[in-house]
């Protein structure tokens, strides 16, 4: 593997630490009840209380299937749900959504870096091979 594919292996993988960090903490304060007043308090404004706990298991779960390199690939997409279903939310609700957008542009990106193969679907027959 060359120089610049393992920068970008590496680059991929740090973007969905971050990304799955993210959803881990955010996802374990909501499964396991010790989620922020305030997002008690929006998870309620929106008609979401009682699923909180479920909303964050899903969170949780997702997360650590995006970060397992075997399983990454319905990680993505399971990933590319949950932010799908917050920038739903925030728009429903006439909240700023670039933050969610953000995070779901850069889960992709995260995903092209590890392995581009995962856009194969995408362009048919073109030459993009998996380097894992």
């Amino acid at each position: 593997m060359s120089i610049q594919r393992k920068v970008a292996v590496g680059g991929g993988y740090f973007l969905h630490v971050l990304i799955g960090g993210l959803m881990i903490l955010a996802g374990s304060g909501k499964a396991f009840g010790f989620a922020p007043p305030d997002v008690v308090q929006k998870m309620s404004e929106f008609g979401l209380s009682q699923q909180m706990q479920l909303i964050g298991w899903g969170e949780l779960i997702t997360a650590v299937l995006l970060l397992i390199p075997r399983t990454s690939s319905l990680g993505i997409l399971l990933t590319s749900s949950f932010w799908g279903g917050v920038i739903c939310i925030h728009m429903a609700h006439h909240l700023d959504y670039v933050f969610p957008s953000v995070l779901l542009a850069l889960s992709w990106l995260g995903a092209f870096l590890r392995d581009p193969a995962t856009f194969r679907s995408f362009c048919g027959n073109c030459a993009v091979k998996s380097t894992t």
